[in-house]
């Protein structure tokens, strides 16, 4: 499980080197999924389309969680400055949870998928999107990640 933590933790550091000259962004995402919380978000070019890194944090009075997200997304214009993308990539987080019910915590490991659209002005470098990102669990703690949605405002440079 180290292994597969500094492998992503090398993947977004060598991601920069690969953009090509596109904008980068980075920001906030906030919602999504049913342990909704706050997500730092950066996205680099990679090639034609792009690799977006969230790390995540949040909970409720019954859960706590922290959750890192690498997305491979394959983005498509709709028309001066709108966008749509799909992505796919691994998710890896660790939950604790002190409620009243007979729940599994502790490290997991899902198949994350990624929908939505932006918007990038073109006068401000600013990115607002709306997004879903359901999750397969592949080694799982007793969360069900299947919908939710989520916004984000991301700075670009």
């Amino acid at each position: 499980m180290k292994k597969i933590a500094l492998f992503a933790v090398a993947l977004m550091l060598l991601m920069p080197a690969l953009s090509f000259g596109q904008d980068q962004a980075i920001g906030l995402r906030l919602g999504g999924g049913n342990l909704v919380g706050a997500e730092v978000s950066f996205q680099t070019p990679f090639g034609r389309d792009r690799a977006e890194l969230d790390l995540g944090w949040g909970g409720n009075p019954d859960w706590a969680y922290w959750s890192l997200t690498g997305l491979y997304q394959w983005v498509f214009p709709i028309e001066s400055g709108f966008k749509w993308y799909l992505g796919v990539g691994p998710a890896l987080g660790n939950t604790v949870y002190s409620g009243p019910h007979d729940k599994t915590d502790g490290l997991y490991l899902a198949v994350a998928f990624n929908g939505g659209a932006e918007y990038n002005f073109a006068e401000i470098p600013l990115q607002l999107s709306v997004d879903t990102r359901p999750e397969l669990p592949l080694a799982s703690t007793d969360i069900n990640n299947w919908f939710g949605l989520a916004i984000a405002a991301r700075y670009r440079f």
